[in-house]
């Protein structure tokens, strides 16, 4: 689920709000709203973004699922127009695709249109067109491309709002249907990545979720797509093309010490277990410890979101702050001591 461009007339709307917050208009097709965020009075700014409710998320949700098929006809018409009038060749595209993607292009059919994008479906949902729809669009298109654009917008903004905990339970409670009709199963094209995450991560918002995704696997995170939900323990799955499973499975080996300290408990790619923590420890404090000693400031800044206290103590009696002005850790300190 990566995002796109950011329609520029957002930038010149305030940014504030002393409303109550409003749902995300997902629908609109020329401007997408800023998310409602709101000011502090006092002399000392601060900045606070309010989260979607549940009922907020599963309308959304429905809207962007709606949305997102006129999105993708209105693609598929502009591809069809192109090559009707030899503007496009769809092996061409196919190549293109294939190559984004990193597999064989005899992979993608592409006798037409439609042939084609059938073949890509396994890549792409209404959660995630931020990859090779969107690379495709920008290759190709003008007017679906803009249409994209900012409907990747409205999912960026769905995403920085809407918690896991709630699009988890949406989904369960409303939409196992929708998901399951719009999701692909693993096929030769693509694999499953299962990712087992600590309870804590139920609160946070799916652009966090994101967010390390993308720090972990860089830009093969743009490939995830299919995104759902297990219910239980904490557990999400991704599809990604076959092609990147082993490399993905060595990006897990080298980082299972600083996955584990984010609350990260096993992932599994192509039903392959790789255990990262033994345990489900809840003692996210201990965790922030490790990481200001390690001097990692990315897992510290999400440490401190998923609710680590950075006063509270280590077995010396020391606070997170105090360990890192032991360490001179300068730029850590400084996060530490405004909440992140």
């Amino acid at each position: 689920m990566k995002g796109g461009h950011v329609d520029p007339n957002l930038e010149q709307q305030p940014s504030v709000s002393k409303g109550p917050l409003q749902p995300v208009d997902v629908t609109a097709q020329s401007h997408t709203p800023q998310p409602t965020i709101t000011g502090s009075q006092s002399s000392t700014p601060t900045t606070v973004i309010e989260l979607s409710s549940k009922s907020e998320v599963a309308a959304n949700i429905k809207s962007l699922h709606s949305h997102f098929a006129s999105v993708d006809s209105n693609i598929r018409d502009e591809f069809e127009e192109l090559v009707e009038k030899g503007k496009v060749k769809l092996k061409a595209v196919a190549r293109s695709a294939a190559a984004y993607l990193s597999i064989q292009e005899s992979s993608l059919k592409h006798g037409n249109v439609g042939e084609l994008f059938h073949s890509l479906q396994p890549h792409y949902d209404f959660f995630s067109c931020g990859g090779v729809l969107k690379y495709l669009a920008e290759m190709y298109l003008s007017t679906a491309q803009t249409e994209l654009t900012q409907y990747i917008d409205s999912v960026d903004k769905f995403s920085e709002l809407s918690q896991l905990k709630h699009i988890r339970s949406t989904i369960k409670e409303k939409f196992s249907s929708l998901l399951a009709a719009a999701s692909s199963t693993t096929s030769n094209q693509t694999k499953s990545v299962i990712i087992k995450l600590n309870d804590r991560w139920e609160e946070m918002t799916i652009s966090k979720l994101k967010t390390v995704l993308k720090h972990y696997f860089g830009v093969t995170s743009n490939l995830f797509s299919h995104i759902s939900f297990d219910y239980g323990s904490f557990v999400i799955t991704l599809l990604i093309p076959t092609s990147l499973s082993q490399s993905l499975i060595d990006a897990i080996n080298n980082k299972t010490n600083s996955m584990s300290r984010l609350g990260i408990l096993e992932v599994a790619v192509d039903n392959k277990a790789i255990p990262i923590r033994r345990k489900d420890d809840n003692n996210f404090d201990i965790l922030l410890h490790k990481s200001v000693k390690a001097c990692e400031f990315f897992e510290v800044l999400m440490l401190l979101q998923l609710g680590a206290a950075p006063n509270s103590k280590d077995e010396r009696g020391k606070s997170a702050v105090e360990i890192a002005n032991e360490g001179g850790y300068t730029q850590i300190k400084e996060i530490l001591l405004t909440g992140g």
